[in-house]
């Protein structure tokens, strides 16, 4: 008889083994993507969709980070660093992986949110409160397919049962995890790391009286949403996601208030600059402000840089040659055609426009009264401080109900207040640019271009007639839609078809198709 085959029987043995068999996967992934393929196609553009190629390497890309995870959670449950002489698992996790420890500190904080009971997180960011947000609007990453399975994208739990506000946990089944879900998306590569980041964030941040059925509740709503939103998005939803249990809006309300307020107050503690001469002729600096100010400084600088904002056309008709894709900064100074022959890359702009922006304060008279000012929507009632509901921006990121009431009192804020004073928002025929008026009343409906799938802020973008003015068509809200400029001349040149998407909310979507 002969010998039984050796068998790996050990965690260890098994991951190690099954590691082994990733790594030939991917070799031959490698393989597949490299130049000329044997019958003569090229690479990966051949027999498929190359967005869908993109789409399934980012899902496998998710599902290992979903083992990476349970390692580091492996880790972290049995003390490893007892064993190692390091000071916690994220700097022995830093140290295994040649990497830096506040991300490895993030990582192990979700991976325990992930593997644990259901115990309250002390702080998901990871290190010491710091927030992991990228600048620049919307970064999305996320794949999801839109299909309804046990990963998480369903909106109710699978028993049916209707959630609750009952805040009695004692009957819960001891080792229970609290996000078995989220857990379970991850591994099937339906959301990436940062959707779970802030999926366990906006659970934690829930008040104590949401019983595990409305947890529950809650995490499926994020799950569905994260199925289409970009992590950052998923953040401003998260803030807003106990409104999915709690009947009374105003309760709601005060819950997303008080979360953008105390992200605030934490925003002051941290504030800092810093400036040193470089004795070359340049100083180099670093500064972190509060979020409202920091967007009001990015509003100026885009409203300096933003393609085409310079020359003060809203409307529609033809773009002279020289100003295609161009914009001005400084001192009028053309930016755009001749870009590359400046040599003026994206950063080096808006580096000239902040150094233009110092030399000219105050900033009153720098541009467009609209152009360069922080649109904030509220309603009246919040602003005389009667109920509390953050404020929305036209820059995508809310504002606290008391930030608001500070700001509205200072200049450089213009507050669409909804439910107060009317003004002309309809000007039909009577003239052919769009007012700021209409662009305030727009930003409360938009933050970003209408364009499918453009996340350029709303800040950037120039007010397209729908139906052109020439044409007969009115300069009305209801034919308005804001467009950034690269989508502002495909809908008027000659390559590109589109089509219109009416939203319940007031909005319209543009769906571009390149003529055949």
């Amino acid at each position: 008889m002969s010998a039984a085959p050796l068998t790996a029987t050990s965690t260890a043995d098994r991951l190690q083994a099954a590691l082994a068999d990733a790594h030939a996967a991917v070799d031959r992934l490698l393989s597949a993507t490299d130049g000329e393929q044997p019958d003569g196609r090229q690479g990966v553009g051949a027999g498929g969709s190359m967005r869908q190629q993109l789409t399934e390497v980012e899902r496998l890309a998710r599902r290992v980070d979903a083992v990476r995870l349970r390692v580091l959670a492996r880790a972290e449950r049995e003390r490893l660093v007892d064993r190692t002489g390091h000071t916690d698992t994220g700097s022995w996790a830093a140290d295994a992986t040649n990497g830096d420890r506040r991300p490895a500190a993030r990582d192990v904080m979700l991976a325990t949110a992930l593997d644990a009971p259901g115990e309250a997180l002390v702080d998901l960011t990871g290190d010491g409160g710091q927030s992991s947000d990228a600048g620049g609007p919307g970064t999305s990453s996320g794949t999801g397919s839109g299909t309804e399975t046990s990963s998480g994208t369903e909106d109710r739990p699978a028993s049916g049962a209707e959630p609750s506000l009952a805040g009695d946990r004692a009957g819960e089944a001891p080792g229970r995890r609290r996000m078995q879900a989220t857990r379970a998306a991850l591994s099937a590569g339906d959301i990436s790391t940062e959707h779970a980041r802030v999926i366990a964030r906006a659970l934690d941040d829930l008040p104590d009286r949401v019983g595990e059925l409305g947890r529950r509740r809650c995490e499926q709503r994020l799950l569905s949403l994260a199925a289409r939103l970009s992590p950052s998005r998923l953040r401003s939803a998260g803030r807003r996601i106990l409104a999915e249990v709690e009947p009374d809006p105003q309760v709601a309300d005060a819950h997303e208030d008080a979360l953008v307020s105390r992200d605030e107050d934490r925003a002051h503690e941290r504030a800092e600059l810093w400036i040193k001469d470089n004795h070359d002729g340049t100083m180099t600096g670093h500064f972190t402000v509060p979020r409202a100010s920091g967007m009001v400084l990015r509003k100026v600088i885009d409203a300096m840089t933003a393609p085409r904002r310079h020359d003060g056309r809203d409307g529609d008709g033809p773009v002279p040659a020289a100003a295609r894709g161009a914009g001005t900064g400084f001192g009028g100074e053309r930016i755009g055609a001749d870009r590359k022959a400046a040599g003026l890359d994206w950063q080096h702009r808006r580096g000239l426009a902040l150094a233009d922006l110092l030399l000219r304060l105050p900033t009153d008279h720098l541009h467009a009264k609209v152009a360069a000012t922080l649109l904030v929507t509220t309603r009246l009632e919040d602003l005389q401080g009667e109920l509390t509901k953050v404020g929305g921006t036209d820059m995508a990121e809310p504002v606290g109900a008391g930030t608001v009431r500070r700001m509205a009192c200072g200049a450089g804020i213009v507050p669409a207040v909804l439910d107060g004073e009317s003004v002309p928002l309809d000007l039909g025929r009577q003239r052919r640019l769009f007012s700021d008026a209409q662009r305030v009343a727009l930003a409360s409906r938009y933050t970003e271009c209408a364009a499918e799938g453009c996340d350029r802020p709303f800040a950037w973008t120039e007010i397209h007639h729908l139906r052109a003015w020439q044409s007969g068509g009115p300069t009305d809200l209801d034919n308005a839609v804001p467009l950034c400029g690269r989508h502002h001349r495909m809908i008027d040149g000659p390559d590109w078809q589109h089509s219109l998407r009416r939203g319940t909310d007031g909005t319209t979507t543009i769906r571009f198709h390149r003529r055949t």
